[in-house]
């Protein structure tokens, strides 16, 4: 779902081994790259049964949680245990990471009502955050950075391969079994996954353990969005702006951030170093990554909703609507890194980008019963492939706006505003559909319902067209030069 770069590996002490040949490399490729599918395949596999699970648990107005608690705290916990890999050892972290996500996906299966899921979810969503980045990492490991690029273009596959796969599978499960497979997939896979990295990855030894991991940070970091979002969802829906239960949220929204920026300006070694957010363009470009990523939920999660509420079709069908929306992203960020590269131009992609997907959400706006699968897919290929502009861009621009000693933690900030941003639309917009729908749609109700989400898309995107057009272009340095052309990694902390 994201141009993301991967993390390098830090000096070593020593090794347990030299680095292994090819076959070696590729008999522990199969266990990451099973890690690396089941982790992305989390992200996509909920979109298409989320009617199912608000349905089999009798409510339907908190499924978007579903979504959203699994990327909050995802999002936290890659920074974090990205971190603790390098103090500690990334074998021993990335095995307690798909301990705690299979775990999370085996209580997810078996939950019995929707505030359970939503639990567990954010449970597996504390080791899903560590999966993507140390599967990245522990591939700089095994690898000397001149033989890393076919590995790193299989690795690519796969994500997509799972990114595209989720909403179908998810349906699939949906419709034949349960949704609850959609958990217990995971199973199998990350058990076989963790037997033969324990039985066969063999690591760099961690330097002498060193650094302070900021979990303050994290946990105030996590407070604030959590009560920004509980009081941006359910203010004037589920609870009066006026009620001591939205009072309470906007207050202790305030006092996380200021305690926030107190800890990271004292922090050693901050999550997010407030030195980033000095710079205009970094500034814009984490707005820019969060509003993308916004709209990116709004189709994944609210059209294969319509389809299967307004127009009567299943989950697996509903779920093959998502994939043009998935391909327009990744051919346009795979597109436009190189021409960036070359270039050094990165200003125009956004701009059109913003362009390309408001107009297009627009036009989604419109769709109802007798809305035709080819203008459906079309205006979702074209709203993909403004994000995936958004996407690429996005990064480079924040990256190159960072002091090169600070790639790392602006890496990890723009890819927190990423799952940010999909987190509150899948949140934000779910509130919106359950107030627009009310205790007893009709199937008019419904239809406005949707087409007032889908809208209320475009002016999110005309907040992206505005930022694009202030955001100052700045050359790429000859570093972030590399990381377009894919010849440097950077590390995401």
């Amino acid at each position: 779902m994201s141009a993301q770069t991967t993390p390098m590996p830090h000096p070593a002490a020593g090794t347990e081994d030299g680095p292994p040949h090819d076959g070696g490399v590729l008999l522990l490729m199969v266990p990451l790259m099973l890690v690396l599918f089941i982790s992305n395949l989390d992200q996509t596999i909920v979109a298409t049964a989320l009617p199912s699970i608000g349905k089999d648990l009798h409510d339907a107005s908190g499924a978007s949680w579903v979504v959203t608690a699994y990327l909050l705290t995802s999002a936290v916990t890659t920074l974090i245990f990205g971190k603790l890999g390098d103090m500690y050892g990334r074998k021993k972290i990335f095995q307690f990471s798909i301990g705690v996500f299979l775990t999370g996906s085996l209580l997810c299966g078996v939950a019995g009502n929707m505030t359970v899921l939503i639990f567990f979810r954010a449970l597996q969503g504390i080791g899903g955050g560590g999966l993507n980045s140390l599967v990245m990492a522990i591939m700089g490991d095994l690898v000397p950075a001149r033989r890393r690029a076919k590995y790193q273009s299989i690795t690519g596959m796969v994500a997509t391969l799972a990114l595209i796969a989720g909403p179908l599978l998810g349906g699939a499960f949906s419709d034949g079994l349960s949704w609850r497979w959609i958990f217990y997939i995971n199973l199998p896979v990350g058990i076989a996954a963790f037997v033969t990295v324990a039985a066969k990855l063999r690591l760099p030894r961690p330097q002498a353990s060193s650094g302070r991991i900021d979990y303050a940070g994290g946990v105030l970091a996590t407070v604030f969005t959590v009560a920004v979002m509980l009081f941006t969802t359910w203010g004037g829906t589920r609870y009066a702006w006026s009620s001591g239960i939205v009072r309470g949220l906007i207050a202790l929204s305030a006092v996380a951030l200021i305690a926030y920026v107190l800890v990271e300006r004292r922090a050693a070694e901050a999550i997010t170093p407030l030195r980033l957010f000095r710079s205009s363009v970094f500034n814009l470009a984490s707005l820019q990554f969060f509003l993308a990523t916004l709209v990116l939920f709004v189709g994944m999660l609210y059209v294969p909703m319509f389809l299967q509420t307004v127009q009567g079709k299943s989950a697996f069908t509903a779920g093959l609507y998502v994939i043009p929306l998935l391909i327009g992203l990744v051919a346009a960020a795979l597109v436009s890194g190189p021409v960036i590269s070359k270039t050094g131009r990165y200003k125009l992609y956004p701009v059109i980008g913003s362009i390309l997907t408001g107009t297009a959400m627009w036009l989604v706006s419109f769709s109802d019963a007798s809305t035709s699968t080819l203008t459906l897919i079309t205006l979702l290929l074209v709203a993909g492939v403004g994000i995936g502009f958004f996407v690429q861009v996005s990064l480079l621009a924040g990256q190159n706006a960072a002091a090169y000693k600070d790639l790392g933690a602006a890496t990890g900030t723009l890819n927190f505003f990423k799952s940010i941003g999909g987190a509150f639309g899948a949140a934000a917009f779910g509130a919106v559909l359950t107030a627009q729908l009310g205790n007893t749609p009709s199937t008019a109700t419904t239809v406005h319902a949707f087409q007032t989400v889908f809208f209320l898309a475009v002016p999110f995107m005309a907040l992206a067209l505005v930022s694009s057009l202030a955001m100052k272009e700045k050359p790429l340095s000859d570093e972030l030069m590399e990381v377009a052309q894919g010849k440097v990694e950077v590390p995401e902390y």
